[in-house]
Order: C-alpha cells, then structure tokens, then sequence
C-alpha cells in the first residue's frame, strides 16, 4: 500500500465518525485502536464502540453494510463484529447498551487520547469515563509473574504432546509460549510501548539480542524440538533476570523434558 492509502484510511475514518455521530441510535461512540492513538498506517484499521440510545436497536453488520461497500463480514473469536472492506480494510463496530459505558474506565490504559478517542457524547458520560481511563497508569511489571506463571502452562503442555507425537498440535501450543516470551522480554529489554499487542513493532523495538532468542523458539513442524529446546532455555533466563519466581523443582523437570535431553 501506498501513502495514498492512509489518506484514504483516515478520510474513511473521518466519514465514519460523521455517520456515527448522525446516527441517533447512538448515545455515545468511542474509537480505539491506531488511528486515535496517532500510530496508523496503511495497513490499519478502523476500530470503535457505539452505545446505544435507551430503547435503541441497531445490529452491527446491518449498519456497516448500509454505510460501507462490506465483501465480508463475521463476529471473531473475541466476539468483535468485523467487515472486510475492498482493499482488505478491516472495521470493527462494537454496539452495545448504554450501561456498559463505566467499562472503558477499566480498558488498558495505555496511549489514551480521550481527544482523538472521543466520537459521540450527548451527556458528557463518555468523556468523565476517558479522563479516568487516562489517569490510570499502566503496570506492566506488576503484570510479570502472572505472566511466567502462564507461560510455564504452556511450556508444559506443549512439551508434553510434542513428546506423545503430537506435532501439529505442539506447533499450535508454541504460539502461546511464543507471546509468554514476548512480554517477558519487553519487560527485560524496558520496552512496553505496545503492551495490548505485544508483537507490533517487536521487530524495530526488542533488540537484536532478543529478537535472536525469539528466532530461536520459532519453527516448523519438523524443528519443533530446538524452539522448546530454545523456549525453556529462554523462560529460565527471563525468569532469573526479572528476578520472578520459578519452583527450582519445576525448572529442572522443563529442562529435563526438553526433547534432546540426555535421559539417564
């Protein structure tokens, strides 16, 4: 994609919060994601939550598709209504009642703009909600332990059916244990910046010396036992080095398991 395409992406976006903010179904709408926080490009999408009038009704799908030229359109695995526009554009238009407001106050409170954020606000609800999702402060460390603690799961779970014979589902299971490491090693490298989706921008933003560990625990079906090998090798030295805790019992089985491990 070109430049000429994040202009279009943000003059549909312009387009879009003009139809939002006519439509009076809608108490208050709210966009997310990239383009409120300033960081869109081509690439991005449009993103945003509409709460409905008290008594309104308004289906998602029918109300993209009366304003958007929609090829596609399905409700995701995270239960986010979402249209593919031509080009592969990708909106997602969350519409639910008014009650759910006080909930943006316990989004993830990081790069909030309540400014570029703020679509639709008839009574001024909305924008209490932004100012105190903004005043919030993100934890990421606080976050850490919990995250080894979740990753040692996976770890295990993945050993365990790669070692019955399992090697597409292992391969599966190395997707979780690969995002685990991710934010461990943000958190290493002092680099959180994109906390909610910690693959973006990992390329430009973890160092060469992580990105070669997370290259390591990368793989095909046919090289799964060096990525565990790499991935219990890397979850040790992130657990020690982010001073985390990790049964010393439990880390010598992870290594004991790891498929080349001499077996005595």
């Amino acid at each position: 994609m070109s430049a000429s395409a994040l202009t279009e992406l943000l003059a549909l976006d312009t387009r879009l919060r003009a139809a939002l903010q006519a439509e009076a179904r809608f108490s208050h709408v709210v966009a997310y994601g990239s383009v409120p926080q300033g960081a869109a490009d081509a690439w991005s999408d449009l993103d945003y939550w509409a709460f409905l009038t008290p008594g309104a009704q308004v289906e998602a799908r029918d109300w993209l598709a009366d304003h958007l030229d929609v090829q596609h359109f399905v409700v995701n695995e995270f239960g986010t209504p979402t249209a593919l526009l031509p080009g592969l554009r990708r909106v997602e238009l969350h519409v639910v009642g008014a009650e759910r407001l006080p909930g943006v106050e316990g989004w993830t409170p990081q790069h909030v703009r309540p400014g570029r954020m703020l679509v639709k606000d008839t009574d001024g609800q909305l924008s209490r909600h932004l100012a105190v999702l903004a005043a919030r402060t993100p934890d990421p460390a606080g976050e850490a332990q919990l995250i080894l603690d979740r990753l040692l799961n996976w770890l295990a779970f993945g050993l365990n059916v790669l070692a019955r014979g399992e090697r597409i589902r292992a391969h599966e299971l190395l997707g979780w244990v690969q995002g685990g490491l991710l934010r461990l090693a943000r958190l290493q490298v002092g680099n959180t910046d994109h906390w909610p989706n910690v693959s973006r921008g990992a390329e430009a933003e973890l160092g060469d010396a992580a990105l070669a560990r997370y290259v390591g625990v990368t793989a095909g079906l046919d090289d799964l036992e060096v990525a565990y090998q790499g991935a219990v090798s890397w979850t040790l030295d992130l657990a020690r080095t982010l001073h985390l805790y990790l049964n010393p019992v439990l880390a010598a089985e992870l290594g004991e398991h790891c498929p080349g491990h001499p077996r005595t």
